[in-house]
C-alpha cells in the first residue's frame, strides 16, 4: 500500500483545508481548537453534509470525486477512510448517483461493496 499523501494530502489537517476550500461551511463542523490528528475524523464529518454541500454547489462534485479517487489511490490510512466513512456510506446519505459518473475504476469498486 502507499502511504505518501494523494493530491498533495500529507495530513488529516490538510484534508480539512482543502475540504473547507471547496465546501467553506464545512470548517463551521469543527471546533476551532478542536484537534484533528486522524482521516477518519474529517471524512466521518463530511460524511452527514456532503450530499447537502453537492447539492448547492453542483460544480463541485468532480473535483471532490478526484480527491475521493487520490484518496483512494493513495492507500494506506487516506483510502481506508474515504472507503469506510464515506463509499461505504454512500447510498445511506443519497450520494452515490451524484459521485458514481466521477470516480475512478478503483473508487467505484471500493463504493459497490
Amino acid at each position: 500500500m502507499k502511504t505518501s499523501g494523494a493530491a498533495g494530502i500529507n495530513s488529516p489537517i490538510e484534508l480539512l483545508a482543502i475540504l473547507a476550500a471547496m465546501f467553506p461551511t464545512f470548517a463551521s463542523e469543527f471546533d476551532a481548537d478542536e484537534e484533528i490528528t486522524t482521516y477518519h475524523q474529517v471524512v466521518r464529518r463530511l460524511t452527514p453534509v456532503i450530499t447537502s454541500y453537492l447539492k448547492e454547489t453542483p460544480t463541485q462534485a468532480a473535483p471532490f470525486c478526484d480527491l475521493v479517487n487520490a484518496m483512494v489511490a493513495a492507500g494506506g490510512e487516506q483510502e481506508n477512510a474515504i472507503d469506510n466513512c464515506l463509499l461505504e456510506h454512500a447510498s445511506q446519505v443519497s450520494l452515490r448517483k451524484v459521485i458514481r459518473p466521477h470516480l475512478s475504476a478503483a473508487a467505484a469498486t471500493q463504493l459497490l461493496r
